[in-house]
């Protein structure tokens, strides 16, 4: 029987992401299947034009910005499982007096032999580049000790997309206050129509991943 984590969450984001609007890619895309690769070249550059948008946690180009006030709070509280990177941050001149002191959050906790230890569903698999890609589960997300590698913040490397998070940063994002993500507990979460669409081999949306430049 595989022993369950408890006390993790689905960071899942509440709000409209700003337009990306230069992002770098390794030109490495599968003639096949045409898979977008993840690895990134340089930075992100995003433009905020709306007011709503203006929250502590949204999305840019495959991954989350911060406010720094938040990412200061997760170095304090010694939150693991990420790191800061660099992000050029425009806005319409209506908003330029707001606060837009944003980095990317690099997630670099992750998770090992996931789909084999909770037996995802393959959907298809690529006969050039041997990519699978997996249903997402519809109700809950088993995560297996053994799987986990401990950190506060991590993803599932077979389920690009959710953002898995401890106790901790779930009680540090109600303390302080932050907007723009909730935490729904793992075996609560529901995979709603646009939020993670299923991983198949086909084009992505648009904005999240940004045509290669």
């Amino acid at each position: 029987m595989r022993s369950s984590t408890p006390n993790l969450f689905v960071l899942e984001r509440t709000a409209e992401a700003p337009e990306v609007i230069d992002v770098h890619f390794r030109h490495l895309v599968c003639g096949v299947c045409g898979t977008r690769p993840v690895a990134r070249v340089g930075s992100t550059a995003v433009r905020f034009f709306k007011q709503a948008q203006l929250v502590d946690v949204t999305r840019t180009a495959g991954g989350l910005l911060a406010r720094h006030k938040l990412l200061e709070r997760l170095t304090e509280h010694l939150i693991t499982g990420w790191r800061a990177g660099v992000v050029r941050v425009e806005a319409i001149p209506s908003l330029c007096d707001r606060d837009l002191s944003y980095s990317e959050l690099v997630i670099v906790g992750h998770t090992q032999c996931y789909a084999e230890r909770v037996g995802l569903q393959v959907d298809s698999e690529c006969s050039e580049c041997g990519r699978r890609a997996y249903l997402v589960p519809q109700e809950g997300i088993p995560m297996p000790k053994e799987c986990w590698d401990g950190s506060d913040i991590f993803m599932i490397d077979e389920l690009p997309g959710l953002t898995i998070v401890t106790a901790a940063v779930r009680d540090l994002i109600k303390q302080y206050g932050h907007t723009g993500v909730r935490c729904t507990p793992l075996t609560d979460w529901r995979d709603p129509l646009g939020w993670m669409p299923e991983k198949r081999l086909a084009k992505p949306p648009s904005d999240v991943w940004p045509p290669l430049r």
